[in-house]
């Protein structure tokens, strides 16, 4: 399986792609003379393009399913090899539950106003804080490597 992925993956991939887009257009211009037809009310009850969203849906949930099943099994067939991976996890892991741990729930202001609107309780604001500092520090810490190893390429 695997070296029938390496060999034609691109190709398989590209040709399910191809057939859910024409399969969407296929539903689309099959129905294109009602829809046409519906006031500008009526058109956003339609479900002429459903077909379209439910094959991408399930596209993105099989390749979401294969992206992890083939990085588990090469988890276990290489652990050494991963190692950085998971010590990477790990951190990652330890990082979030600080910065969740240490999180507050926001108490006045538009933020503690959109909290209540939307009845966000507060182990999910603190969740939602976590996740926020920890995207952006690592995206800051992405954005500093990728200029020290340009300086350090620079230099080489």
């Amino acid at each position: 399986m695997y070296k029938t992925l390496t060999k034609h993956g691109q190709l398989i991939a590209f040709v399910i792609g191809l057939l859910v887009i024409l399969a969407f257009f296929g539903s689309v211009l099959g129905g294109l003379d009602s829809f046409n037809g519906l006031s500008k009310e009526d058109q956003g009850t339609t479900t002429i393009f459903d077909l379209g969203l439910k094959l991408t849906i399930v596209l993105f949930l099989l390749c979401a399913v294969a992206a992890v099943l083939f990085g588990l099994y090469h988890m276990v067939t290489n652990p050494k090899g991963a190692m950085k991976a998971i010590i990477a996890l790990v951190v990652l892991g330890i990082l979030f539950f600080a910065l969740y741990s240490t999180s507050a729930s926001e108490t006045s202001g538009i933020v503690a106003n959109a909290l209540e609107k939307f009845d966000v309780t507060e182990g999910q604001s603190k969740f939602i804080s976590a996740a926020l500092k920890s995207t952006l520090i690592l995206g800051a810490a992405a954005a500093l490597s990728f200029v020290i190893s340009e300086i350090r390429n620079f230099f080489k």
